[in-house]
């Protein structure tokens, strides 16, 4: 899950299909917008109050949520407060995310890093018990694209333990700008 900031009272929330799943929230209720969909989206609110600083003197009941399935499986979500009240924050909230790719395939790995080569901040190719894996931080403007591609090419991991071990383990086979670099190999 990353979010952004998008005026005083408003904020994008992107989940993952991985983040549906952790917050029980399923794309065909929120089509339908079924009374499933809402309690499961209330629940997602209250967590998410609890777990960010943004909506912190807000009631649930005070914010306007819109939330947008993906074909990817996740859902973008613009939530607003109702009242003149603002969020808390002056600035956009900017975050990057760490993703891993791990494939058993060069070439997959190497189309994927044609795919998502502008996409990265910094990006790291290693190979890891058995696989190559290619680590890529992004911002959050590319995240849910850059999940997408990763999860068409390989296994996604998020885990912060995961991505350590490959990266102190593994064996470096490109240590910076992997994505660029591999790409050009095509």
């Amino acid at each position: 899950m990353y979010y952004d900031a998008l005026s005083s009272n408003t904020v994008k929330i992107t989940l993952t299909r991985k983040d549906m799943s952790d917050y029980s929230i399923k794309s065909e209720s929120l089509r339908s917008r079924s009374e499933e969909s809402k309690r499961s989206l209330t629940r997602f609110l209250k967590k998410f109050q609890s777990e960010s600083s943004l909506f912190q003197d807000q009631s649930a009941e005070r914010l306007f949520l819109e939330a947008f399935p993906q074909d990817d499986g996740g859902c973008v979500m613009y939530v607003s407060t109702l009242g003149i009240e603002p969020l808390g924050v002056s600035e956009p909230v900017r975050r990057t995310r760490t993703m891993m790719c791990s494939a058993g395939s060069f070439s997959d790995i190497a189309r994927l890093g044609a795919c998502i080569a502008g996409k990265t901040s910094s990006s790291v190719l290693c190979r890891y018990s058995g696989s190559y894996c290619l680590i890529v931080r992004t911002s959050a403007v590319n995240c849910a694209e850059v999940s997408r591609l990763i999860e068409e090419y390989g296994e996604l991991s998020e885990d912060p333990t995961d991505i350590a071990c490959a990266e102190e383990h593994g064996n470096i086979i490109c240590a910076r700008n992997a994505a660029r670099v591999i790409s050009e190999l095509l």
